[in-house]
C-alpha cells in the first residue's frame, strides 16, 4: 500500500524564473518555525488553514456575519467585517468565503497527499524538460513538514524531476538527513550572524540554522546558495557581509544571492488580523546593496540581487 503523505501548501506559482534554473513551478508549503519581522509571506506561517479578508474590494455588506456559525464576525468602526480570529472555527465548508459577493474572503491554505501534488507539477513536464527547469519547494518552511517531502521527493526522484528547496535553515536534522541528498539545490537563509539580534527579529537563536548550513555544506556546499534579505537595522553592514563571506570561504559556498526588503506583503497582515512590526527604516539604498554584492564578489563569492 502506498503511503499517503499530506503536507498543507497555500500557494502554487507556475513558470517562475527566479527560483532555481530554468522555468519552475514553486510550491509554497504553510508553516515556520520563525516569525521573521519583515515577512513576505505571513500567511505561510501558521501550520492550519487561515481566513483572509481583503479590506480594499471588501462592500462591507457584512453577508459574511449572517452565515457565521460561530458568531466570530461583527461590525467595525468603518462599517466593515471584523473577525475574532480565536472563535473562527475554521469550518470545513467555509460559509462566509462562499456568501461573499466580491470575493474578499478567502482561505489560505490545504492539505494535498504527494500523488496529489506530484500530478499537480507534471502538467508543466515540458516547460521542465525544455528549459532545464524543475519544482522549488518554499514556504513557510518546507523542511518541517518532511515526511511529506520525502515522499514527494521520491515521486519526483522517480522520472528525474529536479527539486530545490528554499529554507530558513530551522529544521531537524536527524529528520531530513534520509532524504536531504536528493535535493537538486537548496536557497538557504542567512539572516544574521548575532544571536541576539536574530532571536529579537526572527523569535527563535540562530544556532540550529548555522549548525545546518555546517552538516549540509559538508555534504554539498556546490549546492548551496545563501540567500540573505537585505534589512536595515539587523544586517546592512559590511561587518556583516565580511563576516558572512569568512563564513562561505570555510565552509566551501561560493554562491549567495541578496533579497532587498520590500513592504509587498504588507496587506496581507492586514487581512490576516495581524501588526505588521518593521519600522520604515528597514529598506536599504539600492547602492548600498550593491556594494555588500561587490565585498562578497571580491572574497571569491558569485553574488547576484534578486
Amino acid at each position: 500500500m502506498i503511503e499517503r503523505a499530506e503536507g498543507a501548501v497555500f500557494d502554487i506559482q507556475d513558470l517562475a524564473v527566479t527560483d532555481g534554473a530554468g522555468l519552475r513551478t514553486v510550491v509554497f508549503l504553510k508553516g515556520c518555525p520563525l516569525r521573521c519581522r519583515w515577512c513576505a509571506n505571513p500567511e505561510g506561517q501558521e501550520r492550519g488553514r487561515e481566513l483572509m479578508n481583503v479590506r480594499s474590494t471588501c462592500e462591507r455588506c457584512m453577508a459574511c456575519a449572517s452565515v457565521c456559525p460561530s458568531g466570530a464576525v461583527s461590525v467595525g468602526s468603518d462599517g466593515g467585517p471584523v473577525f475574532a480570529r480565536e472563535a473562527c472555527s475554521r469550518c470545513a465548508d467555509t460559509p462566509c468565503v462562499a456568501r461573499c459577493p466580491t470575493r474578499s474572503l478567502r482561505t489560505v491554505g490545504r492539505e494535498w497527499t504527494a500523488d496529489a501534488l506530484y500530478a499537480r507539477v507534471r502538467q508543466n513536464a515540458i516547460f521542465y524538460r525544455n528549459s532545464g527547469g524543475g519544482v522549488t519547494l518554499s514556504g513557510g518552511e518546507p523542511l518541517a513538514q518532511p515526511a511529506f517531502v520525502r515522499e514527494f521527493l521520491s515521486r519526483c526522484a522517480a522520472v528525474g524531476l529536479s527539486v530545490g528547496v528554499e529554507t530558513c535553515g530551522f529544521f531537524d536534522w536527524e529528520s531530513v538527513e534520509p532524504f536531504i541528498r536528493n535535493i537538486a539545490f537548496f536557497f538557504f537563509d542567512v539572516k544574521c550572524l548575532d544571536d541576539a539580534v536574530h532571536r529579537r527579529v526572527t523569535g527563535q537563536g540562530n544556532e540550529r540554522i548555522l549548525g545546518n548550513l555546517e552538516r549540509l555544506a559538508a555534504l554539498c556546499a556546490d549546492r548551496i546558495t545563501v540567500s540573505v534579505p537585505v534589512i536595515g537595522g539587523v544586517n546592512a553592514s559590511a561587518n556583516f557581509f565580511g563576516a558572512l563571506a569568512r563564513l562561505c570561504a570555510r565552509l566551501g559556498i561560493a554562491k549567495a544571492r541578496l533579497l532587498p526588503y520590500h513592504t509587498l506583503g504588507v496587506s496581507k497582515y492586514e487581512g490576516l488580523g495581524r501588526a505588521y512590526l518593521m519600522p520604515d527604516s528597514a529598506a536599504v539604498e539600492p547602492e548600498e546593496i550593491g556594494r555588500f554584492a561587490e565585498l562578497l564578489r571580491a572574497s571569491g563569492i558569485e553574488c547576484r540581487i534578486d
